[in-house]
This record gives C-alpha cells, sequence and structure tokens, in this order.
C-alpha cells in the first residue's frame, strides 16, 4: 500500500523500485528530524550565549558603578527578561530526563559499593545515566543562568536604591536665607528673558511666521470653545443637575451617574481645548520644550482633583456626601482639596521648568519651597476642616465598632504637612516633595475607593429595586468591599510612596513562585487554590449534613441522638477530606514537616494534654454514645439535659435553665449518671410516716390505690408499699413505683403527695409532726435578776 501511493505520487517512482523509495523517505525523515534537533540545540546554545552577553556587559556596569538610574533599570529589565526565561525552561524541565528516570526506576535500586549486578544491567544502567545527564544539560544551563541573573538584580536593585536615597538626603541651600529669594527672582528672569529672545527669534523667520499666523483662527476657536464649555455649557449643566438630585426624593443610577460624569468629561473637554489651542500654535521653544510636552497633563490634574473633592464634600447635595459633617465645612473642604489640583499642576511646572533651564540650587529651592510651603498650608486647611466636621458629627448615632476613618486621615495630613515644612526649610527639598506629593496623591486614590465603595454596596439593592433583608448580607458587603478595594489599591500606594516598578514585579515573582516554610514552598496560587478547594468541601459537608439531617435521617427510627451523631461525624470526616484534598490540590508536600510535628508532640503531650484529651474524648462520645443528645444525666454535681456534644465539650442544660458546659473528658473518665441511657423508665420514692395507733392495711390501702390512680405510674413493674420501720415519733411507710417518664419526676411525687394526703385526711389517720417540751431552770433567781434591774431603771 505504501509502493502504491509513493509511485502514484512521484513522477519517477516507475524508474526506482518500490522499496528504494520508502528507504529514501525515511532516510529523508531521520535526516530531518536530526537537523531540526541541532538547530533547537544551536538555538538554546545562542540563547545561552546571549543570557552570557547581557550578564557580562550588566557586571561590568556594576564593577564600574557609574551608570545612571535610567540606564540602571533599562539593564535591570534586560537581566529579569533573561532570568524569566531561563525559569521558564527550569520549570518546564525535560520530558526525555523524566522519561529516562522512569526507565531507571525499572532496573531498581543502585546496588551496594560491595555488591554486583548483571553486566546486562550495568550496561544498561550507565547507558540511561549518560542519556539522563545529556538531556539534563540544558536545565542545568538554564538554573545556572538564572542563580546568576538573580545575582546581578539584587545588585542592581541596591545601586539604584541607594541613588534614590542620596538624591532624597541631598541637601540644598535653604530658602530661610534671603539672598536664595534674590538669587531666584534674578534667575526667573533669565528664563523669561531666553523664552522671549525664543519667541522673537522664531517669528522673525518668514516660514514659522506664516506657520503661527495661519494657526492662530484654529488656535483662537479651540480656545473660544474652551473657555465656552467652562465658562457657560459646564455651569448652566451643573446647575440643572443638582437642582434635579437636590428635588428628587429618591434618585435613580442613571442621574446619579450622569452627574458625576458631566462633572468629569466636560471640564476635561473644556480644559483640554485650551492646552490643543495652545499647542496647536506650535511654538517650538527650546526653553519650553518639557513644559510644552506636560501641557495636556495639567487640565487632568485640575479636574480630577475638582471632580473628587465633589464625590467627597458634595457641597451642595448633603445625601450624596461621604463624609459626615455640616454644609458650610464641605463646602471649605471642598475648596480646599480642588485647591490641591492646582498646587500638583503648579509643581509639575516648576519641575519642568527646572528640567528645561539650569537652575541654580538656591534658585531651585526657593521654587520648590513655594509649591511645598502653599501645599502643606493646603493640606494643614483640609486636616483643620475634616476635624472639625467630624467633633460636630460625634453626637450623632452611629454604628458601634465604626472607626473614625476621616480623623485619621487629617492626622496624618496634619503630620506630613509639619515634616514637609520642617524638611523644605531646612534645605532637604526632595525629602519634602516625597512626603508632600504622594500624600496629595494618596487623598485622591482614597477618595476614588470611597466613591466605588459607596457605588458596589448600593448597586445591588439599586439593581434589585428593593432593600436586601439578607442582614448577613448588608453586613458583610461594605467589609468585603473594601478590603477587596484596600488590596487592589496597595500597589498603588506603594508606586505613589516611592515603590518601583521593579519592586513590585519582584514581590509579584516571590508571590506567586513561593516561599519555602519548613520545606513546604507556599506560593499566592497554591494558597487561592487551597482556600477555594477548602471552601468547596466545607459547602459540600454542609449540603451533605443538610441531607442527612432533612432528608435521610429523619425518614428512619433513629432516635434525635444518634441522629446528632451521624450528622456530627459526618461534618468531621468532610472537613478533615476537604482539608487533604486541598492541601493535596495545592501540591502541598506534608512529609517534611514530620520532624517539627515530632518536636511538636512532645509540646503537645504536655501543653495541649487537656485539650487533645477532650478531643479524644469526644469522638469516643459521638461513638460509643454512652452519653446523647436529649439525655438526663448527673455529672461532676450538676444535673440537666444534655443540649450539644461538640469536639471539645458538652453542653448541659439544667433545669433552672441554666447551661453548663463540661469538659468531655469528665464524661468518660468520671462517673456519670444517665437516667435515660437505656429507657425513659424510672422510679419513684415516697417516704410517709403516720402516727403510732393507725390501721397499717388502711394505710397501704391509701398508698397502692394513690399509685395506680396515676396516669403516668406504670401497672408493670406493680406499685409496691413497704413498711420500713418503726420510727420515734411515727411508723414509717414507703411507696416505691415506676413512671413511663423519668423527666416526670418532680410532677408525679407532687401529684401523689397530693393525693396522698387527701386520703389520709378523709381516712382519719393522722401524719404526726414532732414535738419539743422547753425546760427553763433557775426560775426565782432569774426573777429576782429582772426585778433588780427594773428598781435600778426607776431610781434613775
Amino acid at each position: 500500500m505504501a509502493a502504491a501511493n509513493i509511485r502514484r505520487i512521484l513522477p519517477f517512482s516507475n524508474i526506482v523500485p518500490a522499496r528504494t523509495l520508502i528507504a529514501l523517505v525515511l532516510v529523508l525523515a531521520l535526516v530531518l528530524a536530526l537537523s531540526t534537533g541541532s538547530r533547537a540545540q544551536s538555538t538554546f546554545e545562542g540563547q545561552v550565549a546571549a543570557w552570557d552577553r547581557v550578564a557580562s556587559r550588566a557586571e561590568d556596569v556594576l564593577q564600574q558603578a557609574q551608570a545612571s538610574s535610567q540606564a540602571l533599570e533599562i539593564l535591570r529589565l534586560e537581566v529579569a527578561e533573561q532570568r524569566a526565561e531561563a525559569q521558564a525552561i527550569v520549570e518546564r524541565g525535560s520530558v526525555s530526563v523524566r522519561s529516562l528516570r522512569a526507565q531507571m526506576a525499572t532496573l531498581g535500586p543502585a546496588p551496594a559499593d560491595s555488591e554486583t549486578e548483571a553486566e546486562a544491567i550495568a550496561a544498561q544502567r550507565s547507558a540511561l545515566r549518560d542519556k539522563i545527564a545529556a538531556a539534563n544539560a540544558p536545565v542545568l544551563a538554564a538554573q545556572q543562568a538564572y542563580e546568576r541573573a538573580e545575582v546581578i538584580i539584587k545588585e542592581i536593585d541596591i545601586l539604584v536604591r541607594s541613588g534614590i536615597y542620596e538624591e532624597l538626603l541631598n541637601r540644598v541651600p535653604s530658602p530661610l536665607f534671603p539672598g536664595n529669594w534674590v538669587l531666584a527672582v534674578q534667575e526667573m528672569g533669565s528664563y523669561f528673558g531666553v523664552l522671549g529672545r525664543e519667541a522673537q527669534q522664531g517669528l522673525s523667520r518668514a516660514d514659522r511666521s506664516a506657520r503661527f499666523f495661519g494657526q492662530l483662527p484654529a488656535a483662537l476657536t479651540l480656545g473660544a470653545a474652551g473657555l465656552l464649555v467652562l465658562l457657560v455649557f459646564f455651569p448652566f449643566v451643573q446647575r440643572r443637575l443638582d437642582r434635579h438630585l437636590l428635588r428628587a426624593t429618591k434618585t435613580s443610577r442613571l442621574v446619579g451617574g450622569l452627574a458625576r460624569t458631566i462633572r468629569l468629561v466636560v471640564p476635561l473637554i473644556g480644559g483640554e481645548l485650551l492646552a490643543i489651542a495652545i499647542l496647536v500654535l506650535q511654538l517650538d521653544s527650546f526653553g519650553a520644550r518639557n513644559l510644552l510636552v506636560l501641557l495636556p497633563v495639567l487640565p487632568i490634574l485640575i479636574v480630577l482633583a475638582y471632580w473628587l473633592s465633589h464625590l467627597v464634600f458634595a457641597p451642595n447635595l448633603p445625601k450624596f456626601r461621604l463624609v459626615a459633617m455640616g454644609d458650610d465645612q464641605a463646602r471649605r473642604g471642598f475648596w480646599w482639596a480642588t485647591a490641591l489640583g492646582p498646587v500638583l499642576a503648579i509643581e509639575s511646572v516648576v519641575e519642568s521648568v527646572q528640567t528645561d533651564f539650569a537652575f541654580s540650587d538656591g534658585a531651585s529651592s526657593v521654587l520648590s519651597s513655594l509649591v511645598v510651603l502653599g501645599g502643606a498650608a493646603i493640606l494643614w486647611q483640609l486636616a483643620a476642616v475634616l476635624l472639625q466636621g467630624n467633633a460636630e458629627s460625634e453626637d450623632r448615632p452611629s454604628a458601634e465598632g465604626d472607626v473614625n476613618f476621616s480623623a485619621l486621615v487629617a492626622r496624618l495630613l496634619q503630620v506630613i504637612s509639619l515634616v514637609a515644612t520642617v524638611c523644605v526649610l531646612l534645605g532637604y527639598v526632595q525629602l519634602s516633595k516625597q512626603f508632600f506629593i504622594p500624600a496629595i496623591l494618596s487623598l485622591g486614590l482614597i477618595a476614588f475607593g470611597m466613591t466605588l465603595h459607596r457605588t458596589l454596596v448600593s448597586g445591588p439593592g439599586s439593581l434589585l429595586g428593593t432593600r436586601l433583608h439578607n442582614d448577613q448580607l448588608t453586613t458583610l458587603l461594605p467589609i468585603l468591599v473594601a478590603m477587596v478595594l484596600a488590596i487592589a489599591s496597595l500597589p498603588l500606594l506603594a508606586l505613589i510612596w516611592g515603590a518601583r516598578v521593579a519592586d513590585l514585579s519582584e514581590f509579584w515573582i516571590l508571590i506567586t513562585q513561593g516561599v519555602d516554610i519548613g520545606g513546604i514552598r507556599l506560593s499566592l496560587n497554591g494558597v487561592v487554590l487551597l482556600i477555594i478547594v477548602f471552601g468547596i468541601g466545607l459547602v459540600i459537608t454542609q449540603w451533605l449534613q443538610l441531607v442527612f439531617r432533612t432528608s435521610v435521617l429523619s425518614k428512619t427510627q433513629i432516635d434525635a441522638g444518634a441522629r446528632n451523631a451521624v450528622v456530627t461525624g459526618v461534618g468531621y470526616c468532610g472537613i478533615t477530606i476537604s482539608a487533604v484534598a486541598a492541601i493535596a490540590a495545592a501540591g502541598l508536600d506534608l512529609s517534611n514537616l514530620a520532624i517539627v510535628a515530632g518536636a511538636l508532640s512532645v509540646g503537645i503531650g504536655f501543653g495541649l494534654q487537656a485539650i487533645v484529651s477532650n478531643f479524644v474524648s469526644g469522638i469516643i462520645l459521638l461513638i460509643e454514645r454512652p452519653v446523647k443528645q436529649g439525655d438526663w444525666i448527673e455529672v461532676s454535681g450538676y444535673s440537666g439535659i444534655v443540649r450539644k456534644i461538640a469536639v471539645r465539650s458538652t453542653r448541659i442544660e439544667t433545669f433552672d435553665r441554666h447551661d453548663v458546659i463540661v469538659p468531655n473528658s469528665d464524661l468518660i473518665t468520671g462517673t456519670v449518671k444517665n437516667m435515660t441511657l437505656s429507657s425513659n423508665v424510672g422510679r419513684v420514692i415516697l417516704q410517709i410516716g403516720v402516727a403510732y395507733g393507725s390501721e397499717v392495711e388502711a394505710v397501704k390501702t391509701v398508698l397502692e390505690s394513690a399509685a395506680h390512680a396515676h396516669k403516668l405510674v406504670m401497672s408493670y413493674p406493680e406499685p409496691l408499699v413497704l413498711f420500713k420501720d418503726l420510727g420515734a415519733s411515727s411508723l414509717d411507710f414507703e411507696l416505691r413505683c415506676f413512671i413511663s417518664d423519668v423527666s416526670s419526676t418532680l410532677n408525679v411525687r407532687s401529684d401523689l403527695l397530693f393525693d396522698i394526703y387527701a386520703k389520709l385526711s378523709e381516712a382519719g389517720i393522722e401524719i404526726p409532726f414532732p414535738r419539743q417540751d422547753i425546760t427553763i431552770r433557775n426560775v426565782g433567781e432569774l426573777k429576782n435578776t429582772i426585778a433588780l434591774a427594773q428598781s435600778n431603771q426607776t431610781d434613775e
């Protein structure tokens, strides 16, 4: 069949024999496979050589220690990419290596030095070892490249951080010296002079002048449109929306979202139109190149500050306010928070100007100090507004356990304002900016998070159109949303406060690859998978318990205690299986903890002996069931009904409605009186005494008739009347009878005593009671003493 196919395909197949054609095809396939393998090998060798070149270049740069931070970051990125490639090869490993090791395992363990094995097996074992070594070479090379890149990256990080610290602690002339202010004014005049000369030189050229005046109508049109949007259209729309939101008793999500969007989008459009109007003129000034590049960013900073401030303080819409304060404080807080946007814009402009023009250290210190001191004053005023609003809202009812977040933020703002002011006055300008600028950006992030939190929390109720009646959902949903938002904002906060992207990437690699703890590698993927599998196992376990309790055991003749024991046992088994499955799914190898567990067993034997004893006793109670739920028992001096048998203890409800927690070990090792273990039958014993001279047969008849007349007294065994004793003042009888429900012992005793007393009274049989005679001696002496005391009182 193969020969026929080849003859049909190849035109010269009639000349060459079929077997020869098949052999040629096989040889060609082998050559192609070998060439592919050689190309793969050469490709890997080239990759290793590229890794070596990058690592060698990085080592040379580190040895010289003269590269800038930007160059080091670029070099680190290359080395990190190399490390990722090497790590992928190491993790992927080699399929052939695993296959060869499986073949090696079939040969059995290698013989000891003093032992020998068959020559054929020894030769095969040696050949497999050589093949494993050859196949494992790429993995070893990748491992070496990975470790080398790891060391280089750590050294680059140390060098970059040291440069950042040096820049932060670099001290410049303090702005407190008046000479620096004079210098700053002079250099700013020189800067504006440079800009004027460049503009004059540019307009003096015919082509640039024609281009400028040709774009001037478009620039004026864009500028006019931007001013029209900012000064006319936006205030008109904003007033209409605010009026509608104030009148509406129940604001829809659509209107509220439209109002938030308009406050962001419309001013942003107007600001960007103004920026574009300036850029259209194509002012190619070398002295303001960075400033022109920054120009489109400035409206974004200002508008975002305005938008976030309005979301938080809502000066004209109290029901949308995110902080509890009065209208006056809200307006003040809104304007102070909005002013932080222009402060950031001015700071960006100052940095761009300092990049475009070579200012001296004294002049730079003055320019930066103006921005920092102004921003610090605004932060202080904003903190004062928050504290004042918090003081006014203290008398308002609030949920127990609420955290005063606004007061905490206000105190932090005050501390940051003071620290930034002190640092800038001492000449540590960069250090003051490190406190000042991240504080403003963090405020913006917090404001956005608060808005997003309210939207996500109120979203489900708004979508359903009704209030959520699930108390657990309404209680836990805000907490869960806050936790998710806090975790999501942590990377942004880290970047704001000076963390590098490389630091975050290293942290992400650390949590994804995991860390070794006691020989166990814990990673983010493993922990998440562990939690998910264990959570699914718990849900299934609770579902099975519900099914057993309501659908399976309820249809059987098993008593309530046995049903509770079965349901509890299912819960224990489900939790155990869920834990084992979660550990297996996460790939955790607990064999390495055997030594640690052995060491901890000593501590468990001494320190946790009581807990372990109670735990084991609880399992024995559930299996042997000497005490079960619903039993009436007496233990440790307490008598009551067993309500719950837990892992560590058992809860008993006394007849006084008191709960007594008894350790399970007391129920196993101590003496327990269980009145309902085998049955609910119990015996009632009454002690009856009658006067001497009474008819004993009549007494016996009364007692027996009273017992037979009660509906709870069992006819078998029959009630028994015993003549117990001839007492000191009475004839003592005893009535013994069995009742069907031992829990009614007190009621039965009371009923029998009522009936017996009535019948004995009817029969004229007296129930004696003890009598005592009191004899007083020396009565005459006592009378004389009393008379003498009375005469003395009369004389006085």
